[in-house]
């Protein structure tokens, strides 16, 4: 019974917790696919990166239940402008509500998912969207990737 009510009070929490989120996704318009890895910054440089689902959950305390402008950044993918000159949108961020931003590729190659990283599915989770893998937020245990270094030594490229 204790179990039982636990389980029930966990999933009442979390599903409350989850109306409390404004959802935004962003897809490729031509695949209608999410893209992950998508900036979306307000102009008070409050920044979000789209999770491998494509969705971002916002909660701003201070900027719920307005209108708010988000630049719109993604390489290999771009956003139309707006009357001023910006790549953004302006979006009512109601909580419990979502709203779905189309971007253009113009790369040739589609950015698909993440592999590896904190956050895979961070915000799918939050808003408790369906997530494809059994740990969405940290598959691999793996934090952070490094990058290859290239030092000249010697009349040699060594890679580190």
């Amino acid at each position: 019974m204790r179990i039982l009510l636990s389980y029930l009070l966990l999933s009442f929490g979390l599903q409350a917790a989850s109306h409390s989120w404004f959802a935004i996704k962003v897809i490729d318009q031509d695949t209608g696919r999410g893209v992950p890895m998508v900036e979306l910054e307000t102009v008070n440089h409050i920044r979000h990166f789209t999770d491998s689902n494509g969705y971002v959950a916002f909660h701003e305390p201070g900027l719920m239940d307005r209108e708010v402008f988000f630049h719109v950044r993604g390489h290999g993918y771009e956003f139309r402008k707006d009357r001023f000159g910006f790549h953004g949108v302006r979006l009512k961020t109601a909580p419990g509500t979502e709203k779905t931003i189309r971007v253009k590729r113009v790369n040739v190659a589609e950015r698909l998912y993440r592999i590896t990283g904190a956050g895979i599915y961070r915000d799918s989770q939050l808003l408790g969207k369906p997530v494809p893998t059994k740990l969405p937020v940290l598959n691999g245990s793996v934090l952070g990737q490094d990058s290859v270094n290239a030092i000249p030594f010697m009349g040699r490229v060594h890679w580190f």
